[in-house]
């Protein structure tokens, strides 16, 4: 399964949709009711990290799948290992250095 790069709402939405599932179907799995589905669909309300957890095992599918479990996870360990910003950025910096890659550089698109 690939990972979804949408939004929390819109992602849930499309696996709503493409599995044909009913919000109060959704909400018995979860023990979430109808509202808060919809509200999270209309993208009024994003959910924390645990209720998306609870959402991911109801609907089968790794909580990795949304983006925002895994920019938590990201900010999780960084701030849990601050020397791995250093190691990584280190290592490109050596990489760059040795000339075995090219940065790329944020510059405006070639135009004819």
């Amino acid at each position: 399964m690939e990972y979804s790069d949408k939004i929390f709402s819109e992602a849930l939405s499309q696996i709503i949709k493409e599995r044909q599932i009913k919000l109060r179907s959704l909400g018995a799995k979860t023990n979430l009711n109808y509202s808060y589905f919809s509200k999270i669909i209309k993208k009024k309300k994003c959910p924390p990290i645990e209720t998306i957890e609870t959402i991911s095992r109801a609907l089968n599918i790794p909580p990795e799948y949304f983006i925002e479990y895994r920019i938590h996870k990201i900010k999780e360990i960084l701030y849990n290992n601050p020397t791995i910003i250093n190691e990584v950025l280190n290592f490109a910096y050596a990489l760059d250095k040795e000339q075995k890659i090219k940065i790329a550089e944020d510059k405006e698109t070639f135009k004819k």
